[in-house]
């Protein structure tokens, strides 16, 4: 097993920042009108706050903190699956690429669950 020695040895952030780079490639090749760059705005500021939290809980060097950021990205999670539900709701997108959005996003949301569980009791 590898130390962990920065936030991008963290499984959870790695898949975090590819499925960051997956939303935005795919609807950066969709036009959208005024009122879906809302909702993509939206989907994008609250995923990429997941991995940008890891990094900064980690970054403070403190564990007490860092859980608190987990947490935080963990609620960016479950907003994320919030806008991508809305996007497909709309199925004005691809259907099966936005399940798979969500579900990789579900994944990583079940990583950072068990990440809080793994440090709870823990000293700092």
């Amino acid at each position: 097993m590898t130390a962990i020695t920065t936030h991008k040895d963290l499984f959870v952030y790695q898949k975090s920042k590819q499925l960051t780079i997956d939303v935005i490639k795919y609807f950066s090749d969709n036009k959208l009108d005024r009122s879906k760059e809302f909702l993509f705005s939206q989907l994008f500021r609250a995923i990429s706050s997941v991995g940008a939290n890891l990094a900064e809980g980690f970054g403070r060097n403190y564990k007490g903190s860092f859980r608190q950021f987990v947490g935080i990205a963990r609620g960016s999670s479950f907003e994320t699956e919030y806008w991508l539900e809305i996007l497909n709701d709309l199925k004005e997108f691809d259907s099966k690429i936005l399940e798979e959005f969500i579900e990789r996003n579900i994944e990583i949301n079940k990583m950072l669950t068990g990440l809080m569980k793994n440090m709870k009791g823990g000293s700092d």
